[in-house]
């Protein structure tokens, strides 16, 4: 049986980051691996999970309780990050099962595969799993076919972590098209031009988080307070474009009904 579990953790912002230079992981328990102190790519660390079994799967709310387990834990595993400014709470909710391990099978006679209880490692092993699964397909004798045509391959992301060169930082691919150098998000440094070209994609955003995915954009330490108008103009006036709304965009005291 699914069972929705919640975990909740907490950004700190990329002032933090010098603090660690690597994953701190306290002894997993029977329930969870613990909460845990992680550098990103994007420049943040992050602090969490909780791990709370709940019964609404799209319950993805914060809660004051978690939050505090959450900075309790931390002052544990490392009391400095705790003078660290906070630039986000979220929260997720894995697909746990009353069993430990990932729940794999294959159902030939219904020609159904099963893959299930995969919970947060579900990223790091979609490969392996789907590798396992094709094996388990041909094992129950079912009929495996190549994909007709030229495959396209794999998507290519645009890269927005911190390590490496972002648009704004490359002189020539600005001096190719001006739009890289015209910055709009200036927490996170995305500019006119990334989110042109995400909302041109082959697979554009249909909203305001999906075009926090794809470039970052409101996800710095102002939360979109400066940018967001800017921003939804700009989603607006793609072909077809609406004015989107957004639960996680900021309300400016102007916008606040009297």
């Amino acid at each position: 049986m699914i069972r929705p579990r919640r975990g909740e953790l907490i950004v700190f912002d990329k002032l933090a980051r010098p603090l660690l230079g690597s994953i701190v992981l306290p002894v997993p328990t029977a329930q969870t691996k613990g909460v845990l102190v992680a550098p990103t790519v994007y420049g943040n660390v992050l602090l969490g999970p909780t791990a709370e079994d709940i019964d609404d799967p799209s319950d993805t709310a914060t809660t004051a309780a978690g939050l505090a387990s959450l900075l309790a834990a931390g002052r544990v595993i490392m009391p400095e990050l705790l003078d660290e400014q906070i630039t986000a709470t979220y929260a997720g909710v894995r697909a746990a099962t009353e069993h430990r391990d990932y729940q794999i099978r294959v159902d030939s006679g219904r020609r159904y595969a099963c893959v299930a209880g995969i919970r947060s490692t579900g990223l790091s092993a979609s490969l392996g799993i789907a590798e396992y699964v094709v094996g388990q397909l041909e094992a129950a004798g079912l009929p495996l076919r190549e994909r007709g045509g030229t495959p396209a391959g794999p998507p290519r992301m645009p890269y927005i972590g911190q390590a490496g060169l972002r648009p704004y930082q490359d002189a020539d691919r600005i001096a190719a098209d001006p739009e890289y150098g015209r910055i709009v998000c200036h927490c996170e440094r995305v500019t006119r031009g990334e989110i042109r070209d995400a909302l041109a994609s082959t697979v554009p955003p249909a909203d305001i988080d999906g075009l926090r995915r794809r470039t970052r954009v409101l996800n710095g330490r102002c939360q979109g307070f400066y940018c967001a108008a800017a921003v939804c103009g700009l989603m607006a006036a793609r072909p077809g474009g609406t004015t989107p709304r957004s639960a996680g965009l900021p309300v400016r005291p102007a916008d606040r009904p009297a």
